[in-house]
Protein backbone atom coordinates (compact mmCIF):
# COMPACT_ATOMS: atom_id res chain seq x y z
CA UNK A 1 0.00 0.00 0.00
CA UNK A 2 2.53 2.40 -1.38
CA UNK A 3 1.96 6.01 -1.83
CA UNK A 4 3.51 9.27 -4.01
CA UNK A 5 3.46 11.88 -2.21
CA UNK A 6 3.84 14.16 -5.03
CA UNK A 7 0.82 16.69 -5.62
CA UNK A 8 -1.91 15.07 -8.20
CA UNK A 9 -2.18 17.59 -11.32
CA UNK A 10 -6.00 18.38 -11.56
CA UNK A 11 -5.84 16.60 -15.19
CA UNK A 12 -5.53 12.96 -13.46
CA UNK A 13 -8.69 13.74 -11.76
CA UNK A 14 -10.80 14.96 -14.78
CA UNK A 15 -8.98 11.99 -16.82
CA UNK A 16 -9.71 9.04 -14.36
CA UNK A 17 -13.34 10.70 -13.32
CA UNK A 18 -12.44 12.55 -10.49
CA UNK A 19 -14.95 13.28 -7.83
CA UNK A 20 -14.59 16.52 -6.97
CA UNK A 21 -18.44 17.53 -7.54
CA UNK A 22 -19.86 13.89 -5.55
CA UNK A 23 -23.06 14.94 -3.72
CA UNK A 24 -22.80 14.15 -0.27
CA UNK A 25 -24.42 10.84 0.55
CA UNK A 26 -23.42 10.40 3.94
CA UNK A 27 -23.27 12.47 7.20
CA UNK A 28 -20.91 12.14 10.70
CA UNK A 29 -22.61 10.38 13.05
CA UNK A 30 -20.72 11.73 16.60
CA UNK A 31 -21.85 8.83 18.41
CA UNK A 32 -19.80 6.47 16.22
CA UNK A 33 -17.59 9.06 13.73
CA UNK A 34 -14.92 11.16 15.02
CA UNK A 35 -14.14 14.66 13.29
CA UNK A 36 -10.69 15.46 11.71
CA UNK A 37 -10.99 18.51 13.74
CA UNK A 38 -11.22 16.71 16.87
CA UNK A 39 -8.22 14.71 16.21
CA UNK A 40 -5.06 15.82 18.06
CA UNK A 41 -1.25 14.54 17.76
CA UNK A 42 -0.32 12.31 20.52
CA UNK A 43 -3.52 10.36 20.86
CA UNK A 44 -3.79 6.81 20.29
CA UNK A 45 -5.89 4.49 19.44
CA UNK A 46 -5.99 1.41 17.13
CA UNK A 47 -7.05 -0.46 13.82
CA UNK A 48 -8.44 -2.98 12.87
CA UNK A 49 -7.07 -5.44 10.20
CA UNK A 50 -6.37 -9.08 9.47
CA UNK A 51 -2.68 -10.10 8.60
CA UNK A 52 -3.26 -13.59 8.67
CA UNK A 53 -6.07 -16.13 7.94
CA UNK A 54 -9.76 -14.47 8.77
CA UNK A 55 -9.63 -13.15 12.03
CA UNK A 56 -9.72 -9.32 12.08
CA UNK A 57 -7.46 -8.06 15.31
CA UNK A 58 -6.60 -4.98 17.12
CA UNK A 59 -3.48 -3.21 16.64
CA UNK A 60 -2.61 0.43 18.54
CA UNK A 61 -1.31 3.14 16.96
CA UNK A 62 -0.43 7.04 17.38
CA UNK A 63 -1.44 10.14 15.80
CA UNK A 64 1.80 12.04 15.20
CA UNK A 65 0.34 14.93 12.67
CA UNK A 66 -2.29 16.04 10.74
CA UNK A 67 -0.90 16.88 6.91
CA UNK A 68 -2.90 19.14 5.46
CA UNK A 69 -3.59 18.83 1.75
CA UNK A 70 -1.91 15.79 1.36
CA UNK A 71 -3.91 15.41 -1.95
CA UNK A 72 -5.28 18.71 -3.43
CA UNK A 73 -7.91 19.87 -1.30
CA UNK A 74 -7.54 16.44 1.54
CA UNK A 75 -6.32 16.34 4.75
CA UNK A 76 -4.99 12.95 6.38
CA UNK A 77 -3.68 11.77 9.67
CA UNK A 78 -0.11 10.75 10.11
CA UNK A 79 -0.02 7.55 12.55
CA UNK A 80 2.64 5.06 13.12
CA UNK A 81 1.80 1.93 14.12
CA UNK A 82 3.03 0.73 18.19
CA UNK A 83 2.03 -2.73 17.89
CA UNK A 84 5.15 -5.55 17.41
CA UNK A 85 3.88 -7.49 14.67
CA UNK A 86 3.27 -4.09 12.70
CA UNK A 87 6.72 -2.96 13.34
CA UNK A 88 7.91 -6.38 12.10
CA UNK A 89 6.16 -6.24 8.71
CA UNK A 90 6.11 -1.88 8.51
CA UNK A 91 3.73 -0.51 5.95
CA UNK A 92 1.94 -3.31 4.21
CA UNK A 93 0.17 -3.46 0.75
CA UNK A 94 -3.69 -4.97 1.75
CA UNK A 95 -4.23 -3.08 4.81
CA UNK A 96 -5.78 -0.37 2.43
CA UNK A 97 -9.59 0.69 4.36
CA UNK A 98 -8.09 -0.85 7.44
CA UNK A 99 -10.73 1.02 10.18
CA UNK A 100 -8.81 3.39 12.18
CA UNK A 101 -10.77 4.03 16.07
CA UNK A 102 -9.34 7.43 17.92
CA UNK A 103 -11.53 8.29 21.46
CA UNK A 104 -13.24 4.84 20.75
CA UNK A 105 -15.02 6.33 17.63
CA UNK A 106 -13.97 5.75 13.80
CA UNK A 107 -11.76 8.57 12.33
CA UNK A 108 -10.79 6.67 9.17
CA UNK A 109 -9.02 3.88 7.15
CA UNK A 110 -5.62 3.54 6.34
CA UNK A 111 -5.12 4.84 2.79
CA UNK A 112 -1.61 5.19 2.13
CA UNK A 113 2.20 4.05 3.21
CA UNK A 114 5.42 4.06 2.14
CA UNK A 115 8.13 1.81 0.78
CA UNK A 116 11.56 1.24 2.33
CA UNK A 117 10.11 3.23 5.65
CA UNK A 118 11.77 1.93 8.89
CA UNK A 119 8.58 2.31 10.71
CA UNK A 120 4.67 1.36 10.10
CA UNK A 121 3.72 4.51 8.88
CA UNK A 122 0.36 5.41 7.21
CA UNK A 123 -1.56 8.22 6.24
CA UNK A 124 -5.49 7.92 7.57
CA UNK A 125 -7.65 8.97 5.15
CA UNK A 126 -11.04 10.82 7.30
CA UNK A 127 -14.34 9.33 7.29
CA UNK A 128 -16.12 12.22 6.56
CA UNK A 129 -14.31 12.27 2.95
CA UNK A 130 -15.14 8.66 2.72
CA UNK A 131 -18.55 9.15 3.89
CA UNK A 132 -19.44 11.16 0.11
CA UNK A 133 -18.74 8.40 -1.95
CA UNK A 134 -21.90 6.17 -1.98
CA UNK A 135 -23.06 8.21 -4.71
CA UNK A 136 -20.77 9.08 -7.69
CA UNK A 137 -20.66 12.20 -9.81
CA UNK A 138 -21.54 11.34 -13.30
CA UNK A 139 -18.38 10.17 -15.33
CA UNK A 140 -19.41 9.54 -18.09
CA UNK A 141 -17.60 6.85 -20.63
CA UNK A 142 -14.08 6.07 -19.22
CA UNK A 143 -11.52 7.47 -21.76
CA UNK A 144 -10.05 4.95 -24.30
CA UNK A 145 -8.01 5.09 -27.02
CA UNK A 146 -10.51 5.32 -29.62
CA UNK A 147 -10.31 2.08 -30.55
CA UNK A 148 -10.97 1.10 -34.88
CA UNK A 149 -11.27 -2.10 -36.34
CA UNK A 150 -8.21 -1.74 -38.63
CA UNK A 151 -6.46 -1.63 -35.33
CA UNK A 152 -6.74 -5.52 -35.23
CA UNK A 153 -4.62 -6.01 -38.49
CA UNK A 154 -1.90 -6.05 -36.31
CA UNK A 155 -3.07 -6.98 -32.78
CA UNK A 156 0.09 -7.45 -30.80
CA UNK A 157 0.81 -3.62 -31.99
CA UNK A 158 -2.66 -2.65 -31.27
CA UNK A 159 -2.22 -4.20 -28.13
CA UNK A 160 1.22 -2.67 -27.38
CA UNK A 161 -0.49 1.34 -28.11
CA UNK A 162 -3.13 -0.07 -25.96
CA UNK A 163 -0.93 -1.16 -23.05
CA UNK A 164 0.72 1.98 -22.97
CA UNK A 165 -2.25 3.91 -23.33
CA UNK A 166 -3.11 2.47 -19.73
CA UNK A 167 0.39 3.34 -18.49
CA UNK A 168 0.34 6.86 -19.24
CA UNK A 169 -3.12 7.19 -18.47
CA UNK A 170 -2.49 6.21 -14.94
CA UNK A 171 1.23 6.84 -14.42
CA UNK A 172 1.78 5.39 -10.86
CA UNK A 173 0.62 8.23 -8.95
CA UNK A 174 -1.51 5.97 -7.05
CA UNK A 175 -1.83 3.88 -4.12
CA UNK A 176 -0.54 0.04 -4.09
CA UNK A 177 -3.08 -3.17 -3.68
CA UNK A 178 -2.32 -6.49 -3.85
CA UNK A 179 -3.35 -8.19 -7.16
CA UNK A 180 -3.27 -11.81 -6.56
CA UNK A 181 -3.48 -14.39 -9.92
CA UNK A 182 -3.49 -17.99 -10.33
CA UNK A 183 -1.74 -17.02 -13.17
CA UNK A 184 1.91 -18.40 -14.57
CA UNK A 185 4.48 -15.94 -14.19
CA UNK A 186 5.14 -15.92 -17.81
CA UNK A 187 1.57 -14.93 -18.43
CA UNK A 188 1.88 -11.83 -16.39
CA UNK A 189 5.81 -10.64 -16.55
CA UNK A 190 4.80 -8.46 -19.33
CA UNK A 191 2.12 -6.98 -18.25
CA UNK A 192 3.54 -6.58 -14.62
CA UNK A 193 4.24 -2.70 -15.01
CA UNK A 194 1.14 -1.69 -16.75
CA UNK A 195 -0.62 -3.28 -13.44
CA UNK A 196 1.54 -1.40 -11.22
CA UNK A 197 0.63 1.93 -13.52
CA UNK A 198 -3.26 1.01 -12.77
CA UNK A 199 -2.06 0.53 -8.49
CA UNK A 200 -1.69 -2.97 -8.44
CA UNK A 201 1.44 -4.68 -7.38
CA UNK A 202 0.58 -8.23 -8.80
CA UNK A 203 1.96 -11.45 -7.26
CA UNK A 204 1.27 -14.88 -8.76
CA UNK A 205 0.83 -18.36 -7.41
CA UNK A 206 -3.08 -17.37 -5.06
CA UNK A 207 -6.46 -19.20 -6.18
CA UNK A 208 -9.46 -18.27 -5.26
CA UNK A 209 -11.60 -20.13 -2.67
CA UNK A 210 -15.31 -19.84 -4.24
CA UNK A 211 -17.31 -22.51 -1.98
CA UNK A 212 -19.91 -20.97 0.30
CA UNK A 213 -18.44 -19.85 3.66
CA UNK A 214 -14.87 -20.85 2.81
CA UNK A 215 -12.47 -20.54 5.43
CA UNK A 216 -14.88 -17.95 7.69
CA UNK A 217 -14.85 -16.14 3.96
CA UNK A 218 -18.42 -15.74 4.08
CA UNK A 219 -19.03 -12.15 5.21
CA UNK A 220 -17.21 -8.91 5.05
CA UNK A 221 -16.63 -7.11 8.45
CA UNK A 222 -14.48 -4.22 9.47
CA UNK A 223 -11.14 -5.03 9.02
CA UNK A 224 -11.57 -7.91 7.24
CA UNK A 225 -10.30 -8.58 4.03
CA UNK A 226 -12.62 -6.54 0.97
CA UNK A 227 -11.28 -8.04 -2.36
CA UNK A 228 -12.29 -7.06 -5.99
CA UNK A 229 -12.55 -9.96 -8.14
CA UNK A 230 -11.44 -9.14 -11.83
CA UNK A 231 -11.56 -12.86 -12.73
CA UNK A 232 -13.08 -15.98 -10.98
CA UNK A 233 -13.60 -19.73 -11.53
CA UNK A 234 -10.74 -21.66 -12.89
CA UNK A 235 -8.41 -18.49 -13.34
CA UNK A 236 -8.57 -16.09 -10.29
CA UNK A 237 -7.42 -11.94 -10.56
CA UNK A 238 -8.67 -10.13 -7.38
CA UNK A 239 -6.98 -7.14 -5.73
CA UNK A 240 -7.06 -7.48 -2.41
CA UNK A 241 -7.73 -4.64 0.43
CA UNK A 242 -9.64 -4.20 3.90
CA UNK A 243 -12.70 -2.98 4.66
CA UNK A 244 -13.96 0.06 6.62
CA UNK A 245 -16.87 0.24 7.77
CA UNK A 246 -20.18 -2.14 7.20
CA UNK A 247 -23.64 -0.42 7.50
CA UNK A 248 -26.26 -2.99 6.92
CA UNK A 249 -25.84 -4.48 3.56
CA UNK A 250 -23.29 -1.07 2.69
CA UNK A 251 -19.87 -1.72 2.52
CA UNK A 252 -17.25 1.41 2.62
CA UNK A 253 -13.38 0.44 1.95
CA UNK A 254 -9.64 1.29 0.85
CA UNK A 255 -9.73 4.56 1.68
CA UNK A 256 -8.63 5.47 -2.08
CA UNK A 257 -9.90 4.73 -5.80
CA UNK A 258 -9.20 1.25 -6.81
CA UNK A 259 -9.02 3.02 -10.39
CA UNK A 260 -11.29 6.42 -9.94
CA UNK A 261 -13.82 5.84 -12.83
CA UNK A 262 -16.71 6.48 -10.81
CA UNK A 263 -20.10 4.34 -11.23
CA UNK A 264 -18.73 0.79 -11.63
CA UNK A 265 -20.16 -2.76 -11.34
CA UNK A 266 -17.38 -5.02 -10.15
CA UNK A 267 -17.89 -8.08 -8.41
CA UNK A 268 -17.35 -7.90 -4.53
CA UNK A 269 -15.91 -10.52 -1.87
CA UNK A 270 -14.17 -11.10 1.52
CA UNK A 271 -10.83 -13.26 1.67
CA UNK A 272 -8.62 -15.33 3.64
CA UNK A 273 -4.95 -14.06 4.37
CA UNK A 274 -2.63 -17.05 3.79
CA UNK A 275 0.10 -14.81 5.40
CA UNK A 276 1.54 -10.87 5.57
CA UNK A 277 5.38 -11.20 3.79
CA UNK A 278 7.42 -9.00 5.29
CA UNK A 279 9.93 -7.35 3.01
CA UNK A 280 12.41 -4.87 3.20
CA UNK A 281 11.18 -2.52 0.37
CA UNK A 282 7.06 -2.94 1.66
CA UNK A 283 5.63 -5.73 2.95
CA UNK A 284 2.33 -7.38 1.74
CA UNK A 285 -1.10 -9.68 2.16
CA UNK A 286 -0.88 -13.46 -0.10
CA UNK A 287 -4.19 -13.63 0.28
CA UNK A 288 -7.24 -15.17 -2.02
CA UNK A 289 -11.03 -13.76 -2.36
CA UNK A 290 -13.77 -16.05 -1.15
CA UNK A 291 -16.60 -16.33 -3.29
CA UNK A 292 -18.35 -13.05 -4.27
CA UNK A 293 -20.73 -11.58 -1.94
CA UNK A 294 -22.21 -8.36 -3.81
CA UNK A 295 -21.01 -5.46 -6.31
CA UNK A 296 -18.59 -2.72 -5.96
CA UNK A 297 -20.80 0.36 -7.49
CA UNK A 298 -18.55 3.48 -6.28
CA UNK A 299 -15.06 3.88 -7.09
CA UNK A 300 -13.76 7.42 -6.04
CA UNK A 301 -10.73 9.27 -4.60
CA UNK A 302 -11.45 8.63 -1.20
CA UNK A 303 -12.47 4.87 -1.38
CA UNK A 304 -14.92 2.05 -2.98
CA UNK A 305 -18.32 1.68 -2.04
CA UNK A 306 -20.60 -1.57 -2.51
CA UNK A 307 -23.63 -3.44 -2.01
CA UNK A 308 -24.08 -6.68 -0.45
CA UNK A 309 -26.15 -9.20 -2.11
CA UNK A 310 -26.43 -7.34 -5.11
CA UNK A 311 -25.51 -9.57 -8.19
CA UNK A 312 -22.72 -8.33 -10.24
CA UNK A 313 -22.17 -8.54 -13.97
CA UNK A 314 -20.16 -10.68 -15.07
CA UNK A 315 -19.00 -12.48 -18.61
CA UNK A 316 -18.12 -16.14 -19.40
CA UNK A 317 -15.12 -17.01 -20.56
CA UNK A 318 -14.48 -20.68 -21.75
CA UNK A 319 -11.28 -21.91 -23.46
CA UNK A 320 -10.40 -25.46 -24.18
CA UNK A 321 -6.61 -26.24 -24.58
CA UNK A 322 -5.06 -28.70 -26.43
CA UNK A 323 -1.14 -29.39 -26.00
CA UNK A 324 -0.99 -32.04 -29.28
CA UNK A 325 2.93 -31.61 -28.44
CA UNK A 326 2.14 -33.10 -24.86
CA UNK A 327 -1.26 -35.04 -25.12
CA UNK A 328 -2.90 -33.06 -22.65
CA UNK A 329 -6.52 -31.15 -22.65
CA UNK A 330 -7.47 -29.08 -19.87
CA UNK A 331 -10.87 -26.83 -19.73
CA UNK A 332 -11.16 -23.62 -18.00
CA UNK A 333 -13.94 -21.86 -17.25
CA UNK A 334 -13.92 -18.59 -15.91
CA UNK A 335 -16.01 -15.24 -15.22
CA UNK A 336 -14.54 -11.98 -15.81
CA UNK A 337 -15.65 -8.72 -14.15
CA UNK A 338 -17.14 -6.25 -16.87
CA UNK A 339 -15.21 -2.85 -16.74
CA UNK A 340 -14.10 -0.85 -20.07
CA UNK A 341 -10.71 -0.01 -19.34
CA UNK A 342 -9.66 -3.43 -17.19
CA UNK A 343 -11.75 -6.22 -18.74
CA UNK A 344 -9.65 -6.22 -22.48
CA UNK A 345 -6.33 -6.38 -20.07
CA UNK A 346 -7.76 -9.63 -17.89
CA UNK A 347 -9.09 -11.31 -21.02
CA UNK A 348 -5.25 -11.22 -22.37
CA UNK A 349 -3.84 -12.36 -18.99
CA UNK A 350 -6.32 -15.50 -18.56
CA UNK A 351 -5.59 -16.83 -22.34
CA UNK A 352 -1.96 -16.41 -21.63
CA UNK A 353 -2.26 -18.23 -18.50
CA UNK A 354 -4.61 -21.19 -19.95
CA UNK A 355 -2.07 -21.42 -22.82
CA UNK A 356 1.05 -22.00 -20.19
CA UNK A 357 -1.02 -24.38 -17.86
CA UNK A 358 1.36 -27.34 -18.38
CA UNK A 359 4.40 -25.09 -18.71
CA UNK A 360 6.39 -22.82 -21.18
CA UNK A 361 5.89 -23.67 -24.89
CA UNK A 362 8.13 -25.18 -27.12
CA UNK A 363 10.72 -22.91 -28.43
CA UNK A 364 9.68 -23.67 -32.14
CA UNK A 365 5.72 -24.01 -32.18
CA UNK A 366 2.46 -23.50 -33.41
CA UNK A 367 -1.39 -22.62 -32.23
CA UNK A 368 -4.13 -23.38 -34.06
CA UNK A 369 -7.45 -21.42 -32.35
CA UNK A 370 -10.80 -20.50 -33.21
CA UNK A 371 -13.70 -19.06 -30.99
CA UNK A 372 -16.90 -16.91 -30.75
CA UNK A 373 -17.37 -13.78 -29.06
CA UNK A 374 -21.55 -13.68 -28.42
CA UNK A 375 -22.81 -10.00 -28.38
CA UNK A 376 -26.14 -8.70 -26.91
CA UNK A 377 -28.83 -7.91 -30.00
CA UNK A 378 -26.08 -8.91 -32.65
CA UNK A 379 -24.58 -11.82 -34.93
CA UNK A 380 -21.67 -13.27 -32.73
CA UNK A 381 -17.99 -12.65 -34.32
CA UNK A 382 -16.80 -16.30 -35.13
CA UNK A 383 -13.19 -16.44 -36.36
CA UNK A 384 -10.42 -19.57 -36.84
CA UNK A 385 -7.02 -18.62 -37.09
CA UNK A 386 -3.52 -19.93 -37.22
CA UNK A 387 -0.18 -18.62 -35.13
CA UNK A 388 3.31 -19.59 -34.83
CA UNK A 389 6.47 -19.11 -32.74
CA UNK A 390 4.51 -16.16 -30.41
CA UNK A 391 2.79 -18.68 -27.49
CA UNK A 392 -0.75 -17.46 -27.50
CA UNK A 393 0.06 -13.84 -27.71
CA UNK A 394 -2.00 -13.69 -31.36
CA UNK A 395 -5.27 -14.96 -30.00
CA UNK A 396 -4.77 -13.11 -26.85
CA UNK A 397 -4.25 -9.65 -28.00
CA UNK A 398 -7.40 -10.35 -31.17
CA UNK A 399 -9.81 -11.42 -28.17
CA UNK A 400 -8.32 -8.11 -25.95
CA UNK A 401 -8.64 -6.01 -29.18
CA UNK A 402 -12.27 -6.94 -29.68
CA UNK A 403 -12.76 -6.74 -26.48
CA UNK A 404 -11.37 -2.94 -26.31
CA UNK A 405 -13.56 -2.24 -29.20
CA UNK A 406 -16.85 -3.55 -28.25
CA UNK A 407 -17.26 -1.87 -24.69
CA UNK A 408 -15.35 1.44 -25.71
CA UNK A 409 -16.98 1.84 -29.27
CA UNK A 410 -18.68 5.63 -29.79
CA UNK A 411 -21.74 4.18 -31.56
CA UNK A 412 -24.11 2.90 -28.64
CA UNK A 413 -23.87 -0.04 -26.35
CA UNK A 414 -22.52 -3.58 -27.58
CA UNK A 415 -22.45 -5.86 -24.79
CA UNK A 416 -20.23 -9.23 -24.81
CA UNK A 417 -22.45 -11.90 -23.53
CA UNK A 418 -19.74 -14.75 -23.57
CA UNK A 419 -16.61 -15.69 -25.15
CA UNK A 420 -15.37 -19.17 -26.11
CA UNK A 421 -12.16 -20.18 -27.32
CA UNK A 422 -10.79 -23.49 -28.00
CA UNK A 423 -6.00 -23.07 -28.54
CA UNK A 424 -4.70 -26.56 -29.87
CA UNK A 425 -0.57 -25.99 -29.85
CA UNK A 426 1.73 -28.07 -31.88
CA UNK A 427 5.42 -28.74 -31.41
CA UNK A 428 6.53 -27.29 -34.70
CA UNK A 429 7.00 -23.69 -36.12
CA UNK A 430 4.80 -22.92 -38.96
CA UNK A 431 6.92 -19.63 -40.33
CA UNK A 432 8.04 -18.99 -43.62
CA UNK A 433 9.18 -16.49 -45.76
CA UNK A 434 8.67 -15.72 -49.77
CA UNK A 435 12.11 -16.35 -51.22
CA UNK A 436 10.86 -16.05 -54.96
CA UNK A 437 8.16 -15.85 -57.33
CA UNK A 438 8.04 -17.18 -60.78
CA UNK A 439 5.60 -17.05 -63.81
CA UNK A 440 4.67 -19.69 -66.32
CA UNK A 441 4.34 -16.75 -68.52
CA UNK A 442 5.07 -13.18 -68.26
CA UNK A 443 3.47 -12.03 -71.54
CA UNK A 444 -0.38 -13.91 -71.57
CA UNK A 445 -3.01 -12.95 -73.66
CA UNK A 446 -6.29 -11.81 -72.19
CA UNK A 447 -8.69 -14.84 -71.65
CA UNK A 448 -5.64 -17.16 -70.18
CA UNK A 449 -4.46 -17.74 -66.98
CA UNK A 450 -1.16 -17.63 -65.30
CA UNK A 451 0.51 -19.81 -63.25
CA UNK A 452 2.24 -18.37 -60.68
CA UNK A 453 4.80 -20.63 -58.54
CA UNK A 454 5.88 -19.08 -55.48
CA UNK A 455 8.51 -20.51 -52.97
CA UNK A 456 8.50 -20.42 -49.60
CA UNK A 457 11.88 -20.82 -47.44
CA UNK A 458 11.01 -22.28 -43.77
CA UNK A 459 13.88 -22.79 -40.82
CA UNK A 460 15.11 -25.98 -40.54
CA UNK A 461 13.04 -27.44 -43.60
CA UNK A 462 13.65 -27.39 -47.82
CA UNK A 463 12.10 -24.91 -50.05
CA UNK A 464 8.30 -25.54 -50.64
CA UNK A 465 6.93 -24.44 -53.86
CA UNK A 466 2.99 -23.27 -53.92
CA UNK A 467 1.28 -22.81 -57.00
CA UNK A 468 -1.65 -19.94 -57.40
CA UNK A 469 -3.90 -19.36 -60.64
CA UNK A 470 -4.74 -15.66 -61.78
CA UNK A 471 -7.29 -16.06 -65.00
CA UNK A 472 -6.76 -12.88 -67.14
CA UNK A 473 -10.17 -11.13 -68.10
CA UNK A 474 -11.04 -11.50 -71.61
CA UNK A 475 -11.76 -7.64 -71.85
CA UNK A 476 -8.33 -6.68 -70.34
CA UNK A 477 -6.38 -4.09 -72.34
CA UNK A 478 -2.98 -4.61 -73.34
CA UNK A 479 -0.13 -2.80 -70.77
CA UNK A 480 2.12 -3.66 -68.24
CA UNK A 481 0.02 -4.95 -65.06
CA UNK A 482 2.05 -5.07 -61.48
CA UNK A 483 1.65 -8.71 -60.08
CA UNK A 484 1.90 -8.76 -56.04
CA UNK A 485 1.93 -12.07 -53.92
CA UNK A 486 1.28 -11.19 -50.38
CA UNK A 487 1.14 -12.66 -46.67
CA UNK A 488 -2.11 -12.14 -44.87
CA UNK A 489 -0.46 -9.07 -43.30
CA UNK A 490 0.24 -6.98 -46.72
CA UNK A 491 -2.62 -8.00 -48.05
CA UNK A 492 -4.78 -6.33 -45.37
CA UNK A 493 -2.47 -3.44 -46.01
CA UNK A 494 -3.42 -2.99 -49.32
CA UNK A 495 -6.62 -3.29 -49.38
CA UNK A 496 -6.64 -0.64 -46.70
CA UNK A 497 -5.34 1.69 -49.20
CA UNK A 498 -6.68 0.45 -51.93
CA UNK A 499 -10.51 -0.05 -50.53
CA UNK A 500 -10.05 1.84 -47.27
CA UNK A 501 -14.15 2.03 -46.84
CA UNK A 502 -13.89 -1.68 -46.23
CA UNK A 503 -11.71 -1.03 -42.97
CA UNK A 504 -13.87 2.38 -41.52
CA UNK A 505 -16.98 2.63 -39.14
CA UNK A 506 -19.72 4.46 -39.09
CA UNK A 507 -21.99 2.67 -37.12
CA UNK A 508 -21.91 -0.16 -34.85
CA UNK A 509 -23.07 -3.07 -37.89
CA UNK A 510 -20.13 -1.56 -40.17
CA UNK A 511 -17.64 -2.23 -36.86
CA UNK A 512 -18.77 -5.58 -36.81
CA UNK A 513 -18.72 -6.35 -40.47
CA UNK A 514 -15.09 -4.86 -40.86
CA UNK A 515 -14.49 -6.77 -37.50
CA UNK A 516 -15.35 -9.97 -39.24
CA UNK A 517 -13.64 -8.87 -42.40
CA UNK A 518 -10.31 -9.21 -40.45
CA UNK A 519 -10.21 -12.07 -37.99
CA UNK A 520 -11.81 -14.12 -39.92
CA UNK A 521 -9.12 -13.56 -42.66
CA UNK A 522 -6.51 -16.75 -42.32
CA UNK A 523 -2.36 -16.02 -41.56
CA UNK A 524 -1.83 -19.67 -43.47
CA UNK A 525 -2.51 -17.92 -47.22
CA UNK A 526 -1.02 -17.06 -49.85
CA UNK A 527 -2.67 -14.09 -52.16
CA UNK A 528 -1.86 -12.81 -56.16
CA UNK A 529 -3.03 -9.75 -56.61
CA UNK A 530 -3.44 -8.38 -60.49
CA UNK A 531 -4.11 -4.46 -60.14
CA UNK A 532 -5.73 -3.06 -62.58
CA UNK A 533 -5.44 1.04 -61.74
CA UNK A 534 -8.46 2.89 -60.52
CA UNK A 535 -11.43 3.04 -61.64
CA UNK A 536 -15.49 3.29 -60.24
CA UNK A 537 -16.02 4.60 -56.80
CA UNK A 538 -17.20 3.52 -53.01
CA UNK A 539 -20.16 5.54 -51.76
CA UNK A 540 -20.39 4.04 -47.42
CA UNK A 541 -19.35 0.57 -47.83
CA UNK A 542 -20.99 -0.21 -51.31
CA UNK A 543 -18.32 -0.77 -54.48
CA UNK A 544 -19.30 0.67 -58.08
CA UNK A 545 -16.47 -0.08 -59.63
CA UNK A 546 -18.32 -0.22 -63.59
CA UNK A 547 -19.60 3.26 -63.04
CA UNK A 548 -19.25 5.56 -66.55
CA UNK A 549 -16.59 8.24 -66.46
CA UNK A 550 -19.18 11.07 -66.24
CA UNK A 551 -21.52 9.40 -63.47
CA UNK A 552 -18.50 8.99 -61.23
CA UNK A 553 -17.74 13.28 -61.57
CA UNK A 554 -21.20 13.66 -60.79
CA UNK A 555 -21.02 11.59 -57.55
CA UNK A 556 -17.52 12.76 -56.86
CA UNK A 557 -19.21 15.72 -56.59
CA UNK A 558 -18.17 17.71 -52.71
CA UNK A 559 -20.81 19.04 -52.43
CA UNK A 560 -22.64 16.08 -51.46
CA UNK A 561 -23.68 14.97 -48.25
CA UNK A 562 -22.54 11.47 -48.74
CA UNK A 563 -18.66 11.60 -49.72
CA UNK A 564 -17.27 9.06 -53.16
CA UNK A 565 -13.88 7.66 -53.13
CA UNK A 566 -12.26 6.62 -56.05
CA UNK A 567 -12.23 2.71 -56.38
CA UNK A 568 -9.14 0.59 -56.78
CA UNK A 569 -9.65 -1.70 -59.13
CA UNK A 570 -7.38 -5.26 -59.32
CA UNK A 571 -8.10 -9.02 -59.78
CA UNK A 572 -7.30 -11.64 -57.09
CA UNK A 573 -6.60 -14.93 -56.00
CA UNK A 574 -5.65 -16.82 -52.90
CA UNK A 575 -4.17 -20.45 -51.89
CA UNK A 576 -4.21 -22.36 -48.60
CA UNK A 577 -0.96 -23.87 -47.26
CA UNK A 578 -0.05 -25.64 -44.14
CA UNK A 579 2.79 -22.71 -43.43
CA UNK A 580 2.00 -18.94 -42.18
CA UNK A 581 4.27 -17.82 -44.86
CA UNK A 582 5.53 -13.81 -44.80
CA UNK A 583 6.97 -11.09 -46.73
CA UNK A 584 5.89 -10.10 -50.44
CA UNK A 585 7.11 -9.80 -53.78
CA UNK A 586 6.13 -8.14 -56.94
CA UNK A 587 6.26 -8.91 -60.66
CA UNK A 588 5.88 -6.62 -63.75
CA UNK A 589 3.35 -8.71 -66.50
CA UNK A 590 2.96 -7.45 -70.13
CA UNK A 591 -0.75 -8.90 -71.15
CA UNK A 592 -0.45 -8.76 -75.07
CA UNK A 593 -3.02 -7.71 -77.38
Amino acid sequence: MRKSLQVWVAAIFSLLGGTGSSVLSGTLDPDRHIPLEQVRPGMEGYCLTVLAGTAVERFPLKVLSIVRNAEPGSDFILVVGTDERFKTVGSVQGCSGSPVYLDGRLAGALAAGWSDALEPLYLVRPIQDMLNIETPAPSGQVPSLAPEPKDLIHPEKAQKRYLDWLGKTCSSRRTMLPLMMSAPAGAVQSVQPIFESLGFAAFTGAAADESAGAQGQGQITPGGVLSVVLCGGDISIAAIGTATDVVGNTVYGYGHSLLGTGAVQLPMAAGYIHTTIARRSISFKFGSPGPILGTLTSDQAAGVFGRIGQEPPMLPLRIHLERADLGQTKEFNCRVAVHPMLTPLILRVVIMSAALYYGELPQEHSLEYQGTVEIEGEEPIQFKNISTDSEALVPASELSGIANLLMNNPYQPAGIRSIELSLRIFGRSRAAEIWAAELSDDKPKPGQSVTIRTVLESFRTDKTIHTIYLPIPTELKAGTYMLQVLDRGEYLAFLQKASPHQFTAEDLPSMLEAVRRIVQMPRNQLTAVLLLGRGGIAIRHQDLPDLPSSRVLLLQDNRRFTPAMPLQNWLETQTSMDWIPSGNISVPIQVEP
